[in-house]
């Protein structure tokens, strides 16, 4: 298993949740990827739950989950959500890139901000695509790069060079959609404010002008 790059970050990783800018750019993305995913039956896996942000929303949606991290100490923080709230979850600990053949078929397959750091993206779409079942959809949020916020990220790690974004490789429109990973692809962006936006109010506001270019990709591949 590779590094868990994240469990040094994850006792503070929900911090940033809290924050003005946080809480704005939370809200944007989880519209776009809420409304945007669409499997076709129960069955779903989430690669890269995290702190389980998103692992209480699929659980609530009534899925049959699996979720996948391969950071320890992140996944305990989301197991420790999910008891709160309530709900089923079979967790699994492991590096996502080495389980494909393991794995099996799946109604959906969904993923936040955990590709940038999951080297050969596209070849491990590609698999986990094999895994959906006709109807399915895989689902993937990514910051986008060319943007202000991969500027943003770009700086945190040249500033910090142990920083997690160090690690991080940040895909454009233009690669996603050069990728060859199957189906039919649809894409919706959000995030049109700057991450030096000083109030959610304020975000919300520039995020309706949809100006400039987005700092969030959410890309979609739909087995048909």
């Amino acid at each position: 298993m590779n590094e868990a790059i994240f469990d040094r970050v994850a006792a503070g990783y929900d911090s940033w949740y809290e924050t003005e800018v946080g809480k704005a750019a939370d809200q944007v993305e989880r519209v776009l990827a809420q409304t945007m995913f669409r499997p076709s039956g129960t069955r779903v896996m989430e690669v890269g739950c995290g702190t389980g942000q998103y692992t209480a929303w699929l659980v609530q949606e009534g899925y049959t989950l699996t979720a996948v991290d391969v950071s320890g100490e992140m996944m305990a923080k989301a197991q420790a959500r999910i008891a709160a709230v309530g709900g089923q979850v079979h967790w699994w600990q492991a590096d996502i890139s080495e389980i494909l053949n393991q794995l099996g078929k799946f109604h959906g397959i969904f993923s936040m901000t955990a590709f940038e750091f999951v080297p050969q993206s596209e070849q491990v779409l590609a698999k986990l695509f094999d895994c959906l079942v006709p109807g399915g959809c895989l689902l993937i949020g990514v910051i986008a790069g060319n943007s202000p916020w991969s500027d943003y990220y770009q700086e945190v790690a040249r500033k910090k060079p142990t920083s997690v974004f160090a690690r991080a490789k940040l895909y454009t429109e233009e690669n996603i959609r050069d990728w060859q990973v199957g189906g039919r692809l649809e894409l919706g962006q959000c995030l049109f404010f700057p991450p030096a936006v000083a109030t959610a109010a304020e975000a919300l506001a520039l995020e309706e002008r949809r100006e400039g270019r987005a700092g969030f990709i959410v890309a979609k591949w739909v087995k048909e």
